[in-house]
């Protein structure tokens, strides 16, 4: 029958060969022919025990006798399938319950062969679909044979994901067009910012010349003004120490004879410096050098420069007008307490005329942008206190609250010309900060990998949401996972861009995203993100698997890389670009 059926396919072969058949009709027949064969062969030549996959159909040939698969022992072939369990790992009742660790093969004609537990066997319950499982009790009524049914419908479905793959291809397409293109333009883009930055350099550098050029004369004028006005200060300074220390001289000097003696320090406990509230004969003589009577000359030179800064005037109190009895302090509310009460705020070295300078610029503040990010306030902040500190340096204050003299018209000059060329500067450096952070957030795109044709590029730069019933998910490709309550909170950090994380031969399939913001008590938390093949760019579900480690599932069209014909089923992975 087999030899008939060869000849009549050779027959239809030469037929089609005169009519000039195409190539893919006549490969088609032949694959018929061969299959038809081929069952006959299997349905004719191959008997199987019950359960017996075909792969497994040569270890039970023999007519007389069945060796375990183990190997552990030999048994008549009349103990197969006897509802006995003979062998250790179960292989002599594929077909029946005996055995606790069988397996049960079921052919499934039609649809797709599986292995099921033997414990399924006859239990009432159809586990296959060709009813191989249920040849005896109930379930051989009840069970009918519905592989080709459900075969038809799997291949409905399967086509139906081979249409939906195919579109995917399709605009996996135009992301790889997309992605070649921004590559260009980036680094077109970044070609012209570094020949700009080139330029720009140039031009800065030339501005900081200039610009010292500007500062030397300015700041040679600016120090010879200071300098006459320090020569005149120090002389005021010393004016004022030598009067002050007359007069300290002649406070100390109680007899008022010229000479000071220990004696007459012991009503300044300023020199008490053992701290017992007495200023004693040895701690007097301390002070003024071992001299017993020291002579104002002595006083003014080396005793004065070491105790003008502990020394305290004593209250000058006449027998007319005795110490004034301190009242008792009053009740004072919050609201009723002074201005200098409640001044609690340092100011350092600043005197009154100092702070209305700085309460001018205090109002200049409520100018400032409360949307203004950190760096830029901290940059107008500097330039503000710098302003400060410049207005501070002109009003420079002298011993009796002068003000330094201002500059003379020639140094005023000079400032004003230092000061255009330190505004030029600033320009030109900043235009130089402004090209070198643009070529550095280009570089930092490109330096991705946006796959080998650029195909993940779309999704730079873009953001995908999955909501649960606890959670928002978030997922910005090469950037960074997150997460937020429905019910509203902060948002958590759960990882930022690393790397691919595919095995060899699917690298682009996982993203790893690390360093997340850490676990109480535990690691930093991650994302894994398994992508697959989809019509769009979707986030279509987010896990937790283990403590602060999440899985996020990713559907884009980047990931269909073949295209299937529905009808031959043959397989196109080519980029047309």
């Amino acid at each position: 029958m087999m030899f008939r059926r060869v000849e009549r396919m050779a027959a239809c072969v030469s037929d089609m060969k005169a009519k000039k058949m195409s190539v893919k009709s006549l490969i088609t027949l032949v694959l018929i022919g061969l299959m038809s064969i081929i069952d006959v062969v299997v349905t004719e030549s191959v008997t199987r025990p019950r359960g017996v996959s075909l792969t497994n159909e040569p270890f039970y040939r023999d007519s007389q006798w069945f060796t375990c698969l183990d190997g552990s022992r030999q048994i008549f072939k009349s103990q197969v399938n006897d509802d006995y369990c003979d062998c250790m790992d179960s292989s002599d009742e594929p077909g029946t319950s005996a055995c606790p660790q069988g397996k049960f093969h079921c052919n499934n004609r039609g649809f797709k062969p599986k292995y099921i537990p033997s414990s399924r066997v006859n239990d009432g319950i159809c586990d296959c679909c060709d009813a191989s499982d249920e040849y005896k009790g109930p379930g051989a009524t009840q069970c009918s044979n519905n592989c080709r049914e459900l075969g038809r419908a799997d291949l409905e479905r399967r086509q139906q994901e081979i249409i939906l793959m195919n579109q995917g291809f399709d605009v996996r397409q135009e992301y790889i067009k997309q992605g070649i293109e921004k590559k260009a333009e980036r680094e077109e883009s970044l070609k012209k910012l570094r020949e700009e930055k080139e330029v720009a350099d140039q031009l800065k550098d030339e501005k900081e010349r200039l610009k010292q050029e500007a500062e030397s004369p300015e700041k040679e004028a600016k120090d010879a003004h200071k300098a006459v006005w320090d020569a005149q200060q120090a002389v005021l300074r010393e004016e004022r120490d030598k009067q002050r220390a007359n007069e300290a001289f002649d406070e100390l000097d109680a007899d008022r004879n010229g000479l000071i003696t220990p004696d007459e320090l012991a009503d300044h406990k300023e020199f008490d410096s053992d701290g017992d509230g007495e200023v004693s004969e040895e701690e007097a003589k301390a002070v003024l050098i071992g001299i017993d009577r020291l002579p104002k000359a002595t006083f003014i030179g080396p005793i004065w420069k070491n105790i003008k800064e502990k020394f305290k005037s004593l209250p000058k109190v006449t027998p007319e007008e005795p110490s004034p009895v301190p009242s008792p302090p009053e009740d004072v509310n919050e609201g009723d307490a002074s201005e200098e009460d409640l001044d609690m705020g340092d100011h350092g070295d600043m005197n009154d005329e100092d702070e209305e300078d700085f309460a001018d610029e205090d109002d200049e503040d409520e100018e400032f942008d409360d949307d203004l990010d950190e760096g830029e306030l901290m940059e107008k902040y500097a330039k503000h206190r710098a302003d400060y500190e410049k207005k501070k340096e002109v009003k420079g204050k002298g011993e009796d609250g002068e003000e330094m003299p201002e500059y003379d018209e020639a140094t005023k000059k000079l400032i004003e010309v230092a000061d255009a060329a330190r505004e030029e500067f600033k320009e030109a450096e900043k235009q130089v900060n402004d090209l070198k952070k643009s070529i550095e957030d280009i570089e930092k795109l490109m330096n991705v990998d946006l796959g080998p044709q650029q195909e993940f590029e779309p999704l730079q730069k873009q953001c995908y949401e999955y909501t649960d019933r606890e959670y928002t998910y978030k997922l910005c490709p090469f950037d960074k996972t997150s997460q937020r309550p429905k019910a509203g909170g902060s948002e958590t950090q759960l990882g930022n861009w690393g790397q691919w994380e595919g095995p060899d031969e699917n690298k682009y399939s996982k993203m790893k995203y690390t360093r997340g913001r850490n676990c109480w008590n535990g690691p930093d938390r991650s994302t894994l993100v398994i992508l697959r093949c989809g019509l769009e760019n979707k986030l279509v579900s987010a896990s937790e698997p283990e403590r602060c480690t999440y899985e996020f599932q990713f559907e884009t069209p980047s990931l269909c890389t073949t295209k299937t014909d529905v009808e031959t089923g043959e397989i196109d992975s080519h980029d047309e670009l």
